[in-house]
């Protein structure tokens, strides 16, 4: 089966141009065209996005079934990340991965019914430190979460705030290899004005095979966020699936 997944840094849909604009981040997810969406930087009830459920008015413009993880709280409001499915989600569990005084941060899981079989796919936003990086992910991979759904073919996205790729081998070494084989200009996703870094990653397990790698470039991508989103499509290998 052939799924299509996109990551998506929104900056609560304040663009380059310090304006919040929630119709371009919808219009770039309508013609992305994904089944399943993980964003960052999702607003709840703020102010500064007009008050709005955004991950709620996104999956319903949408069409698609979704789940929400809040990790910081605002003097009115929060945010965090939230993941959108045209299949049906099954359960999902918001990780705190914050380390000590750190800005909170969290993974949100979800198990979600294909019309082939459960996959998980684990949703992060990661820290600004390096030492914070490397300790999240090994709580991820090591939280009863990961545990209970570590025979399903599972996906780890999102924003990954490593400029060094240092946590690949982290997570090659768990059995997910980085879908970007190349470190390219192409592939850069961030800063979306001038992108000079590939923050953004999609990792997959052994029963994925990649059929396309591509960071969405145009003229709304550039100013509707501070981030590139990327588009990963992947085949779900029936032999792997045991």
């Amino acid at each position: 089966m052939r799924v299509s997944f996109l990551t998506y840094n929104i900056h609560k849909g304040i663009g380059n141009d310090r304006l919040f604009r929630l119709e371009r981040i919808l219009e770039t997810l309508r013609e992305a065209d994904a089944d399943i969406i993980a964003l960052q930087e999702v607003d709840q009830y703020a102010p500064r996005s007009r008050t709005q459920d955004l991950a709620r008015v996104l999956a319903e413009e949408l069409g698609m079934a979704y789940n929400l993880g809040l990790n910081v709280k605002l003097s009115k409001g929060a945010y965090g990340n939230a993941t959108l499915s045209r299949f049906p989600i099954k359960e999902s569990r918001n990780l705190n991965i914050t380390w000590g005084i750190k800005k909170r941060r969290g993974c949100l899981v979800s198990r979600i019914i294909l019309p082939v079989g459960d996959i998980a796919v684990f949703n992060f936003h990661l820290g600004l430190a390096a030492f914070e990086r490397m300790w999240q992910v090994r709580k991820i991979l090591q939280s009863p979460s990961h545990d209970s759904m570590r025979n399903l073919p599972t996906i780890i996205l999102g924003d990954g705030n490593d400029r060094r790729h240092k946590l690949n081998a982290l997570f090659l070494q768990a059995g997910y290899p980085d879908t970007c084989t190349e470190n390219s200009r192409a592939n850069n996703t961030f800063p979306s004005y001038a992108p000079l870094f590939r923050l953004d990653k999609v990792f997959a397990s052994k029963h994925w095979k990649v059929n396309h790698h591509h960071v969405i470039r145009t003229k709304v991508t550039r100013v509707a966020s501070d981030h590139f989103p990327l588009n990963v499509v992947l085949q779900l290998d029936r032999k792997r699936r045991k």
